[in-house]
């Protein structure tokens, strides 16, 4: 059976990283797929809760065991709820990650008494930064 390790850190503490942490599948540690909700309101990968299900059928439990890896409840019945909303989190997610990762980080221009400092301006084709 399959044993639920820490999730991976996410820098930051901000309203990205939060989204960050929850597209993340407790089970499999990577970005959600096809995500599907419990009776107890934790979601997994469909993949993911199915296999866990699967393991737990081998293991030798006895009759299959329908419970949630992280909470441990037990279920009755099958009932997995597809999760549009954490979809569409996941993809906003993605995104975000795709922008980042093709955008570099320039340090921001800061305003001093007599000007802007850290612009940089063209001068005989070779860039200097402005010190007005």
């Amino acid at each position: 059976m399959q044993h639920l390790a820490p999730m991976p850190a996410v820098e930051g503490k901000g309203l990205v990283a939060e989204l960050q942490r929850a597209a993340i599948c407790p089970a499999c540690r990577g970005h959600f797929k096809d995500p599907v909700t419990l009776d107890c309101d934790h979601s997994y990968c469909r993949a993911c809760i199915t296999r866990h299900w699967e393991e737990a059928a081998v293991a030798g439990k006895g009759p299959r065991v329908l419970s949630c890896p992280q909470c441990k409840k037990v279920f009755e019945r099958k009932n997995l709820r597809t999760n549009v909303k954490l979809a569409v989190e996941v993809k906003i997610t993605q995104h975000l990650n795709a922008k980042t990762a093709e955008a570099p980080f320039a340090p921001k221009p800061r305003r001093r008494r007599g000007g802007w400092v850290g612009i940089p301006k063209e001068k005989e084709g070779i860039t200097e930064v402005c010190r007005c």
